[in-house]
């Protein structure tokens, strides 16, 4: 039966795909942080913060410490999208062929969303090898693993097709699905929905609840996050109010054999459009320290390290002028 406007079951049809979109989105950024703060800790490094915040795409967790190789590195930067896969695999290979509405719409958008999380994966090496890759998960673990770029192509290119394959071996055929949402009536949408969403909902209560504990915990480590380190030199205080900054070069250091390079950084009163601080380097090299968009906090920053291959480097800030200041502390040996 399909439904009209003014169906009683339209809210039910709309309401059961935006709680499963949403817990979706939730969960994934719970473990693809999850796994960069478990390899880390694993590893021997401390959290020092863990944030799940989804909606505006700033999720990240805050380690410091440890004594990590350049191949422990890599697995740290790869973690992240490696855990969610994992889990994924888990449920799709557990759940039944055909099941409830709403496991069905579970089925599609954790497929989708995971699974094309590995196109990243597969183009970003080509623009590496271009030299015009931004800095993030898949550059981080090219340049930590040293690994040929068209072979970690490669092997995302296998994941993903045998991601979709192991998804269309798990539903009623392509067709089927996608008439789940066409002929439906209120018998089919209710079915399994109350336990599916008990589920879900305590899924999502457990994984808020580690999200207090986990920053419980990453309080005690380490020192206060807006107190540099006491080995951190002060080498910037801008006023941001005076102008905009465009790859403004905060601070130039050179770096002799591989060593972890700290950068502390201290954000107070802003209000701006767009605000980056980054390190560059050799080949093309590029890490984050801090960036926001739409950005206004009262007090923000933090500490950013990395291991870095030999060579000159430089802090960089881009800016829309705003109120506020930035102060920039850095660490090389």
């Amino acid at each position: 039966m399909k439904p009209t406007k003014n169906d009683p079951i339209i809210p039910l049809l709309i309401a059961v795909p935006l709680f499963v979109f949403v817990f979706v989105f939730f969960t994934y950024t719970f473990l693809h942080e999850a796994g960069h703060a478990l390899a880390g800790v694993f590893f021997g490094q401390s959290l020092t913060e863990f944030d799940v915040s989804f909606w505006d795409l700033s999720a990240h967790v805050g380690i410091i410490g440890g004594n990590l190789t350049q191949s422990q590195l890599a697995i740290r930067a790869a973690a992240g999208a490696s855990l969610p896969l994992i889990i994924w695999t888990l449920f799709i290979s557990l759940v039944p062929r055909k099941g409830s509405f709403i496991l069905e719409v579970l089925k599609l958008l954790t497929s989708m969303l995971v699974i094309n999380t590995l196109l990243p994966w597969v183009a970003l090496p080509i623009l590496f090898m271009l030299g015009k890759a931004p800095s993030d998960d898949v550059t981080n673990v090219l340049r930590y693993s040293q690994m040929p770029p068209l072979l970690l192509t490669f092997i995302a290119l296998i994941l993903y097709v045998g991601g979709w394959t192991l998804f269309l071996s798990k539903i009623n055929g392509l067709r089927n699905e996608f008439l789940l949402f066409r002929d439906i009536d209120r018998e089919i949408l209710i079915s399994g929905t109350r336990k599916t969403v008990s589920v879900m909902t305590g899924i999502m209560a457990l994984c808020l609840i580690s999200v207090f504990m986990l920053n419980t915990v990453a309080k005690g480590n380490g020192l206060s996050r807006f107190s540099p380190p006491q080995d951190f030199t002060p080498v910037s205080q801008i006023n941001l109010s005076t102008r905009a900054y465009s790859n403004e070069t905060l601070a130039q250091f050179t770096v002799d054999k591989a060593t972890y390079v700290g950068v502390f950084l201290v954000i107070r009163n802003i209000n701006t459009t767009y605000f980056d601080v980054s390190v560059t380097g050799p080949n093309n090299y590029r890490s984050t320290v801090l960036h926001g968009e739409g950005y206004n906090a009262f007090e923000d920053g933090g500490l950013w390290e990395e291991n870095l291959a030999p060579g000159t480097y430089q802090v960089v800030l881009t800016s829309h002028q705003s109120p506020g200041s930035a102060a920039v502390y850095l660490k090389t040996h």
